[in-house]
């Protein structure tokens, strides 16, 4: 009895002996070769059935040297303490092939199916989360290899077969053969295609498209199991799909992340290998999806392909369409973006999404992600090796200029780079100040006609004292065009200028002398010189030595943007507030009187004194920074601002000398005055409109409607007094003319007239729409005047978006 006791007690310990030496075995040092078939460890429980938080990316699709690189790691950082890695001829196959070469320092290589070094596994249980790994195929070995993962996160939680997008490796052409046909096929050319695709739609996500991947995390380690991306295309939207081990793969637009009254479109496989797109709808509070209902218009298919489970399509989707009469607004309206594929289809129908299904974490407008410039080596080592100046403002650090202009210094040479957008020219000047005038200029001009080179490089000279260019008498021996392209409408050139040259008998030492950068770009050229800059043109505020490496930040623009801000605050706010006083409010707080004068005489003066004030400061500004007369569309604006300038000016002297109130001709002052006044007002205001559209400004479009929503405003407020007053007159009560030329008593003073002893009628109603007006003028004169002196307002708000997020 005692030793029958005793042998179930040794085989319990014995057991538990066993298990520890398995479970050290294939945990703490790695996994032991019993287990390279099945690939799952043993410890005592089964595998996670769900999505694994991990996924194994080769580093491409395709190799011609044997070797392939691994990135085993998890997309949500997940920490993880075993794996085991093999390649495989393919996903369901124990043909292990291959070796490993390179492992970091806490793993190593078992031998499986008698293959050295065929898997990969860890040599010690610390905590890691990622893997970097690199494969070597045989030497004659052509054909597809998947890799295979089996992850551990704990002893009780591992995943089992995690899979690598194939690998097609490709034998080079002098590696030995062996003489023995491989009976691995290649990828596919259509299964090629697919992993290409695959590729492309990961690349730019969050940058120029809108991505959804899924598992989770998927997009950054490219080795999603379905994945959507969508990006504007002109007037319409393109959207790429891609499902792996899958018959269809759907995406939807949606007003939430649930399913239903969402316009979805599908891909489906067709036999063979071919894909066809279907529109359908998913029926409201149904968890039911229709297609044959409505009609297939709206999108197209661009192109599709099929081959080895994987399904891939390229939709080309209207950006207004309506469905089960609701419209979908790809461009204005934010919507969730839906996700699914599925192992199966039915008749008019997709199956069930067995493989995957998902949504975005929020709804945004497919719209917000444009395409973004790359990265451009133009910036390398900007303002560290070399200086850079770029317009507009603080454009360097994002790299998002309109024109650049970089200088660097290598002992005695002095190597220029320019690049702008546009079809016309670019052009650099050295100046000994911010303005045009007495400068050596290096133009890169762009000559569709040259059948050598696209970009000419020319030195020319701004005349002093002149807004003009020439390049006639100036000898093109002091500059060399080293290289120079015209791409998607940017004009790129590299040249080098030599230390000490003379132009108009002036001498430009850039060893010892001391410059502003003057930059420019136009849209036109003639043969013997370029035409206005009337794309930009900017000047550096800072005098300094070419090898005095820093920052070359923009001129001030201080007195433009006062300039702005003061004909804001004068035309749009105060002008507004007094001329509507003056005309209907003279039979208003009849009785009360500020300084012995009617309320609204005192105010109307206040509001128009402020208004000469500020116009004149604004004009005087104006002249102080730019110089002389300007050129080009500016013209129009300035014509007009010097018009409504010159009458403002003389308002306040006619007042002073105007006749008195009993006079014969008070009438015709009375009208002078309103005209003067009043076009001065309309022409102050088509200036600022105009002014929206100059470069110098920096103003955005949308600035437009904010004056138009001013102009609609104020000409509402107009109609309304208007009608009030005819109808207080039709009433009997006191008269209130529309246009009060007459004066109605003979003194300013309510006190010696006794016929106005009360306010007019309706006069509540007036005062609050002068309450309603002020409001409103006050607002409408704040927004633009932080518009102006925050120009350019997009990037100062991206600015500051970028800060709250940090």
């Amino acid at each position: 009895m005692k030793t029958f006791r005793r042998r179930p007690f040794h085989g319990i310990v014995l057991w538990f002996i066993f298990q520890l030496i398995k479970d050290v075995n294939s945990y703490s040092n790695g996994a032991p070769t019993f287990v390279c078939q099945s690939m799952i460890p043993g410890h005592g429980v089964s595998a996670q059935n769900s999505v694994a938080p991990y996924s194994i990316t080769p580093a491409q699709p395709q190799t011609e040297g044997s070797k392939v690189k691994l990135m085993l790691t998890s997309p949500s950082k997940e920490e993880f303490t075993g794996f085991l890695v093999q390649g495989r001829t393919s996903a369901t196959s124990n043909n292990t092939i291959g070796s490993f070469i390179s492992l970091p320092e806490d793993a190593k290589t078992i031998d499986c199916n008698n293959i050295k070094g065929s898997a990969a596994t860890q040599s010690n249980n610390s905590k890691r989360n990622s893997v970097e790994l690199e494969w070597e195929a045989p030497p004659d070995y052509d054909g597809s290899v998947t890799f295979l993962a089996t992850v551990v996160k704990n002893k009780q939680t591992f995943w089992v077969g995690i899979e690598s997008a194939p690998v097609h490796v490709k034998r080079s052409a002098d590696a030995p053969s062996s003489g023995i046909s491989t009976t691995f096929p290649p990828v596919s050319p259509v299964l090629s295609e697919i992993f290409s695709a695959e590729q492309d739609i990961y690349s730019g996500c969050g940058k120029t498209k809108n991505c959804l991947g899924l598992p989770e995390g998927c997009i950054s380690v490219r080795n999603c199991t379905t994945a959507v991306s969508v990006r504007p295309l002109g007037l319409k939207y393109q959207f790429d799909m891609i499902a792996k081990q899958s018959e269809y793969v759907a995406f939807a637009l949606s007003d939430d992340q649930l399913m239903g009254a969402d316009n979805v479109v599908e891909c489906i496989h067709d036999g063979a290998n071919g894909v066809k797109a279907y529109r359908s709808w998913n029926v409201a509070n149904a968890k039911k999806n229709m297609r044959e209902y409505y009609e297939q218009t709206g999108f197209s298919l661009v192109t599709g392909s099929y081959a080895d489970g994987y399904i891939y399509c390229r939709i080309l989707h209207d950006s207004l369409n309506t469905l089960n009469d609701i419209t979908f607004d790809l461009e204005n309206n934010p919507y969730y973006l839906l996700l699914a594929a599925g192992s199966s289809l039915k008749p008019n129908s997709v199956g069930y999404h067995d493989i995957a299904r998902g949504s975005t974490a929020d709804s945004r407008k497919l719209s917000d992600l444009r395409a973004v410039v790359p990265h451009d080596p133009i910036y390398d080592d900007c303002n560290v090796l070399k200086n850079c100046f770029g317009y507009p403002d603080d454009c360097i650090n994002d790299e998002s200029c309109t024109g650049i202009v970089t200088v660097l210094v290598e002992g005695g040479r002095y190597q220029f780079e320019l690049k702008g957008k546009t079809s016309g020219y670019i052009a650099v000047g050295l100046s000994n100040d911010t303005m045009m005038g007495g400068d050596s200029v290096m133009e890169c001009v762009y000559d569709p006609n040259s059948p050598s080179s696209n970009i000419k490089l020319f030195m020319s000279w701004n005349r002093p004292g002149e807004k003009s260019n020439t390049r006639n008498k100036v000898k093109q021996t002091g500059v060399n065009l080293l290289s120079s392209s015209y791409e998607d409408g940017n004009i790129y050139c590299k040249f080098t200028r030599d230390v000490k040259t003379t132009v108009e008998g002036k001498i430009f030492d850039l060893a010892n002398d001391k410059y502003y950068l003057l930059l420019a770009a136009g849209s036109a050229v003639k043969s013997e010189h370029v035409r206005y800059h009337d794309i930009f043109a900017t000047s550096s505020g800072q005098l300094k030595a070419l090898s005095d490496v820093g920052s070359f930040g923009a001129a001030s623009k201080l007195y433009i943007r006062l300039h702005g801000a003061f004909m804001i605050a004068a035309w749009i706010g105060f002008a507004s507030l007094g001329i509507v006083l003056a005309r209907y409010f003279k039979q208003t707080w009849v009785g009360v009187s500020h300084c012995g004068k009617d309320v609204w005489f005192a105010w109307h003066r206040f509001f128009m004194i402020l208004t000469w004030l500020l116009t004149i400061a604004g004009f005087v500004l104006i002249f102080v920074e730019i110089g002389e007369w300007v050129q080009g569309s500016s013209q129009t604006h300035a014509i007009l601002g010097v018009v409504a300038s010159v009458l403002c000016f003389i308002q306040p002297f006619m007042a002073a000398f105007r006749p008195h109130p009993g006079g014969r001709r008070r009438p015709l002052f009375n009208w002078l005055h309103w005209l003067v006044g009043n076009t001065a007002h309309i022409f102050a205001i088509v200036a600022i409109f105009l002014a929206v559209q100059l470069k110098k400004a920096e103003l955005p479009d949308w600035m437009d409607w904010i004056l138009v929503a001013f102009v609609a405003f104020y000409v509402l407020v107009h109609l309304i007094l208007s009608l009030f007053g005819c109808i207080s007159e039709r009433q009997g009560a006191k008269r209130i003319n529309a246009f009060p030329m007459n004066d109605m008593h003979t003194s300013r003073s309510p006190l010696n007239n006794m016929d106005r002893k009360r306010d007019g009628v309706y006069s509540g109603f007036r005062k609050f729409i002068l309450f309603l007006h002020f409001v409103v003028i006050i607002a409408l004169s704040t927004v633009l005047i932080l518009i102006v002196v925050l120009a350019p307002i997009e990037r100062q708000w991206t600015s500051l978006q970028n800060k709250w997020n940090m």
